[in-house]
């Protein structure tokens, strides 16, 4: 549905607000709460800095008992195949267009001879160029073809030499099993933000092993703008190992296992589910980073669980995970253990937990061991004593000269194949030509951007209660909360100036909260004072309703606001179109108040803020006006540079497909809007000659329609500068 008559369809919703707020503290009552905040000091809004996080639980929990209550109904083996066909079908659409085989171009670069096995030093292409660094281990005390092993790497970032995948590699190819183990991009020899000079990545300190998991986060940032996803690269390099192994004159084809721990267990998880080749599974305190996984309400991990079924399943934990993350996956386990039953294969599953730390431990080896020779015959028994072996190091198992990818042989990566696949995806892009095929154009882009955002195709008469009114000599205060939909409340400031007949209204949105930074002194007060009702509001999870987003540059990807969010996406949802939905509630709250002059609601935000102002006046034409300030210029900056510094929820999942932050632009006209002070991708000043080439279509617009003055980018350099630069164009006719 059109945003505008979403919208509209409000408008007599909104009339059964009465005038005066709907509750009120009297005016007298002293207000001893901090002087911008609203809800500090309330019993109803202690939780108020988890709201956002417990209305997700509640959006996941119930999508999670939707599949899990479908895989439930499976009762005989002709409902697992139709639950199968079609979690298959579902599955394969999660994951997206995976690129066709080239040659693999394999080849053996080292070896190193350790008695009763052989380690080869391996590199292969995933893709053309795109280089997967490898150690094959390879038995010596039976003859092959051998069964193989397939090792996905966790997060670690010394990937295939991490100790626990060097150990389980020596005791399986001791015991007659080839061992592949492989780095996937982010980790070992193949770090995308590599430093030479400082031979470290560039994104994180290197003081801890985890950097890979800041790597993914920003790698599935470019991703998810383009494609949706991080996984379907990591799946595809899985996949191809898979090839190579099937290549090998010394394998059985039709005895490959595979296993992984932490982000390699749900990997392996993930392919056994993906291809049928992989005839056992044993996934060990699987899970991993968040960046890695599925983000689509259609598909989860009980889903991808249920499609490995019959095929043996040896999941395996560790004490050192949390408990309450065991018993999640235990109960998940139990669910699809289910599914065996009924295609009376129950003794190919098991869930174990042993003691030790978050890894592959010594006490798991003879029980994975156990498992791969009962369900790939032609294992003997074990006998190997095993002996007390060092480790290799980093460098001695190195397939590359320098140890790096990158300063060895180049070739792409996570960022190149992503940017090759964005500028595939907007060769076809044109503006425009003419009003008539604008307004078809605006039409369908409202309507593809509100299903993007997943903007509700209807709301609820707004609620809002005005807890505190003070009079502040030149204006009027109040302390308010509107609710934009159940359990999601906006804690808001309205400055009503001293004057009888209504006022303008602005909306201002300010990333860091509502007050933060002495906004108000700097510019509500004066907007005020000017004759504007300014209504200030922290969106859900901002503000008051928020924490600390970023501590650091790892953050970005894998922190706090990342988590909400991925946690978003899982349910068909996206954060920055749900604090979209705040700001237009916002306006609806305006159009009610009577102090407000009906059709004159102007909005203003800054950075993050600016860019929700942005999308809800790109879709709602009741904002007459809007200053977007410090915003990113455009979603192609993520994707062109190497390194971003903007929070992800700030993001929209598979937005290059179908617009960018230009588009918004084009579809504000020929309403005033001003672009102050735009930054690049990693925050710096864009500079005009940069705003303006990227926001050239965007203008055409505008003087297409007979508005080219209405469309501004501008540069302030002081409060002053900015608040100016605000009152001109909220003033603008």
């Amino acid at each position: 549905m059109d945003a505008n008559r979403v919208f509209a369809r409000m408008v007599p919703l909104l009339l059964l607000l009465n005038a005066a707020p709907a509750t009120v503290e009297a005016q007298s009552a002293v207000d001893f709460s901090p002087e911008w905040n609203v809800l500090y000091g309330r019993a109803e809004f202690e939780q108020a800095d988890r709201m956002l996080d417990a209305y997700l639980r509640k959006l996941t929990a119930a999508v999670e008992a939707e599949h899990e209550g479908a895989i439930a109904t499976v009762k005989n083996t002709a409902d697992l195949e139709r639950f199968q066909t079609a979690a298959r079908e579902r599955l394969r659409a999660a994951v997206g267009a995976l690129p066709g085989r080239s040659p693999l171009n394999s080849h053996v670069t080292g070896t190193l001879d350790r008695g009763d096995y052989f380690v080869e030093k391996l590199l292969f292409e995933s893709r053309p160029r795109f280089y997967v660094t490898a150690n094959v281990y390879v038995p010596r005390r039976v003859k092959a073809p051998f069964p193989a092993v397939l090792a996905n790497v966790g997060h670690w970032g010394a990937g295939k030499a991490y100790p626990d995948y060097q150990r389980l590699a020596m005791y399986l190819a001791r015991r007659g099993f080839l061992v592949l183990v492989y780095d996937l991009p982010g980790m070992g020899e193949r770090v995308e933000s590599w430093d030479p000079v400082f031979r470290r990545p560039i994104i994180h300190p290197g003081t801890s092993e985890y950097f890979v998991t800041t790597e993914h986060g920003l790698a599935a940032g470019r991703t998810i703008l383009t494609s949706g996803n991080l996984v379907s690269y990591l799946l595809w390099d899985a996949l191809r190992g898979l090839d190579y192994l099937e290549s090998r004159n010394d394998v059985d084809g039709k005895r490959i296992a595979v296993t992984g721990i932490s982000g390699g267990g749900w990997l392996t998880e993930l392919l056994t589910a993906y291809d049928p080749r992989v005839r056992v599974a044993i996934p060990v305190c699987y899970g991993g980073c968040i960046a890695d996984n599925l983000f689509r309400a259609s598909m989860t991990v009980a889903d991808v669980d249920a499609l490995i079924a019959p095929r043996p399943l040896l999941m395996m934990e560790a004490t050192g995970d949390s408990r309450s993350s065991v018993a999640e996956k235990r109960r998940r386990h139990e669910l699809v253990a289910r599914l065996y039953e009924v295609a009376g294969a129950a003794e190919r599953t098991q869930f174990r937990i042993f003691d030790g730390p978050h890894g592959f431990t010594d006490a798991m080896f003879p029980v994975a061991y156990s498992w791969l020779t009962r369900w790939l015959p032609g294992i003997a028994a074990d006998s190997v004593e095993e002996p007390r072996t060092a480790l290799e190091t980093e460098a001695d198992l190195a397939a590359t000269l320098t140890g790096q990818v990158r300063t060895s042989i180049g070739g792409e990566t996570l960022s190149s194949l992503n940017r090759a696949r964005f500028r595939g995806l907007r060769a076809g892009a044109a503006a425009p030509a003419g009003r008539e095929q604008w307004q078809r154009w605006q039409a369908r882009l409202r309507r593809t951007i509100s299903g993007k955002i997943a903007l509700p195709s209807s709301a609820e008469p707004l609620q809002a209660n005005t807890l505190v009114r003070a009079d502040k000599g030149a204006y009027t205060l109040e302390k308010l909360v509107y609710y934009s939909e159940p359990g999601i409340y906006v804690p808001a400031l309205l400055l009503l100036p001293r004057s009888v007949k209504p006022a303008p209204g602005i909306i201002f949105v300010n990333d860091n909260g509502k007050s933060a930074g002495g906004v108000v002194e700097r510019y509500l007060r004066p907007l005020v004072e000017a004759g504007r009702a300014v209504l200030a509001i922290d969106v859900r999870g901002a503000g008051e309703t928020g924490q600390e987003l970023v501590k650091d540059y790892a953050d970005l990807g894998t922190g706090e606001e990342a988590g909400r969010f991925y946690s978003a996406l899982r349910v068909g949802r996206n954060v920055l179109g749900m604090r979209a939905y705040d700001v237009l509630r916002a306006v609806d709250y305006l159009e009610a108040r009577k102090e407000v002059q009906r059709g004159a609601v102007a909005a203003v935000g800054s950075g993050s803020g600016g860019l929700l102002v942005l999308y809800a006046a790109a879709l709602d034409d009741r904002i007459r006006s809007a200053a977007v300030t410090g915003a990113l210029l455009s979603y192609a900056s993520i994707v062109e540079g190497e390194i971003f510094s903007h929070p992800l929820s700030d993001f929209v999942q598979d937005a290059l497909q179908e617009f960018d932050l230009p588009d918004l632009a084009a579809l504000v006209a020929p309403r005033p809007l001003l672009l102050l002070n735009p930054v690049d991708e990693a925050q710096r000043l864009a500079g005009e000659k940069l705003a303006t080439g990227v926001y050239r279509r965007s203008a055409g617009v505008y003087a297409m329609l007979g508005a080219g003055g209405n469309f501004t980018v501008r540069y302030a350099d002081s409060p002053a500068g900015i608040l100016e630069s605000w009152k001109d164009v909220t003033s603008a006719k």
